[in-house]
């Protein structure tokens, strides 16, 4: 089959220039596993930080090799192919999304992968595989970070970073669970954001979102952008009783830089001091991590329709992909980057 791999550890940046088409085994299902023939898959800003050794901020590095190359990515839309032993609930000819873990090696940028069924769904008719691949680690995050934000209808929730993969699944989200949404973005993304359902729109670009919105009060602060002047604009803005909800912490866009094991400990330290000390006196401030459970995927987007705004399709292709990762990588896309996987 053609996969697309690198073979060899890589540094931060090399990335694209990596990526090379190969033709590699089929993998073999074992116990509990789903065999899928792929037909999409999407990128991930968390695919190009596991490939570099720096997700997390350095929490492990590829060995990939010539000898043994590595397969990226993690979402899976596609047709089950065949079983492992022991697997219920699916059939072969199914129609499946799913979410592969975070290591790497044998990932979803091929012709077929193997999938956890415990980490499989059954696609709704009403997605394409492009919408269903796109759905996975970004919705199941979005969910994960609406259900810590605990939000009730009528209440209002600011969203920073609207308009990328998560962020714009959080919006819909509390837009269909009747929460009044601010919505955090430059302003040449105002109108997608505005479409999926923010009623107030902040251009970052025009200066700090707390300063805009001056006297302005909200219930909830969602950031999926990361960093401290992000959480203290949001605390800026919070009512007393509020909730900052970050997907990322102190740092903007952890998983850019190796921050070593001091900087991961210090990170870590951060968020729990900020956690404890929030619970004597608010805001609260929680971290939401992605979880280990689709059930939230399942019931907050999927049954209710929630579908995510694709920036744009390519196939897989060496090119192709090495182009929308650098898209990815610019954290321009307005949306999701899907690579679609032609049938052979």
């Amino acid at each position: 089959m053609k996969a697309l791999c690198y073979t060899r550890p890589l540094e931060i940046g090399e990335f694209e220039s990596a990526l090379e088409m190969q033709d590699v085994s089929i993998p073999e299902p074992t116990e509990g596993q789903l065999l899928v023939r792929m037909r999409a898959s999407s990128i991930n800003i968390d695919d190009i930080h596991i490939a570099e050794g720096t997700f997390l901020g350095g929490m492990q590095k590829s060995r990939a090799s010539k000898e043994q190359p590595s397969t990226p990515g993690v979402d899976v839309a596609g047709v089950v192919e065949k079983l492992g032993a022991n697997v219920s609930g699916f059939a072969v000819g199914d129609e499946v999304l799913g979410i592969l873990g975070p290591k790497p090696g044998r990932g979803a940028w091929a012709e077929y992968c193997c999938l956890s069924a415990v980490m499989a769904l059954k696609k709704p008719a009403a997605y394409s595989f492009a919408e269903a691949a796109a759905c996975g680690v970004a919705g199941k995050t979005a969910a994960n970070a609406v259900t810590s934000a605990a939000l009730q209808p009528g209440q209002t929730a600011l969203v920073v970073g609207a308009s990328g993969g998560i962020g714009s699944f959080i919006v819909q989200i509390l837009k269909h669970q009747g929460v009044r949404v601010i919505g955090v973005c430059s302003g040449r993304n105002a109108a997608l954001v505005g479409s999926l359902g923010a009623e107030t729109i902040v251009d970052y670009t025009r200066g700090p979102f707390g300063e805009q919105l001056g006297s302005l009060k909200v219930d909830v602060v969602i950031d999926c952008v990361g960093g401290r002047d992000v959480e203290q604009q949001g605390l800026r803005v919070l009512n007393r009783q509020g909730r900052f909800v970050t997907l990322v912490g102190p740092h903007s866009f952890i998983g850019e830089t190796r921050i070593g094991t001091s900087g991961i400990i210090g990170y870590l330290a951060y968020v729990s001091r900020r956690s404890m000390l929030s619970r004597i006196a608010g805001p609260r401030y929680l971290m939401a991590g992605i979880g280990r459970s689709l059930e939230s995927l399942q019931k907050l987007v999927l049954d209710n329709g929630i579908k995510p705004p694709i920036d744009r399709e390519v196939p897989l292709e060496t090119e192709a992909v090495r182009d929308a990762v650098a898209h990815v990588r610019s954290h321009r896309a307005s949306g999701k980057v899907v690579i679609t996987i032609a049938q052979g």
